[in-house]
């Protein structure tokens, strides 16, 4: 039998039925990380991004991301609690242990029309010793352009086997 988990946790509505919630979650998150990312860049327009550590490459934060979380991070509160770490997940996300970097050739048309050639899977883990609810994985999907730019595509909340 499941262990209840709390109604909210960090603002976060866990109900399924709180989708709607947890979308207006995401739109602030994103925009204040927007905010804070355009502050530490000089106000540079464009220069939205995040340097993940195991790639040593900017992963950029446009409208896309925004949307791509919109309708699918929205659907589970961890996934959404993920996005309010953002910044932590993109520096910190890597290849899961024992196994290499995850590139993914097949695209849906969502990703051929944002023109990315292939897409890298990483991996975070959310880990809390003191909730048991606060431990999870997290994959984020990155879609990188012919040019070499890395874009966030995706966030979400998975079960690893």
């Amino acid at each position: 039998m499941a262990k209840n988990i709390p109604e909210y946790i960090a603002g976060i509505p866990t109900a399924k039925s709180a989708k709607s919630e947890r979308i207006a979650l995401i739109n602030e998150y994103y925009s204040k990380l927007l905010r804070d990312l355009q502050k530490e860049h000089g106000n540079a327009k464009g220069n939205n991004y995040v340097v993940n550590d195991f790639l040593n490459a900017n992963v950029y934060i446009d409208g896309n991301s925004q949307k791509k979380a919109r309708n699918e991070s929205g659907n589970k509160w961890q996934s959404t609690y993920a996005i309010k770490q953002l910044r932590e997940v993109i520096k910190n996300a890597k290849p899961l242990p024992n196994k290499g970097l995850e590139v993914d050739v097949t695209h849906s048309n969502t990703q051929i029309n944002n023109g990315y050639v292939h897409m890298i899977i990483l991996y975070y883990r959310v880990a809390n010793t003191r909730f048991y609810y606060l431990n999870f994985w997290v994959k984020l999907t990155i879609g990188v352009t012919v040019g070499g730019k890395h874009i966030q595509y995706a966030v979400n909340k998975i079960e690893l086997a």
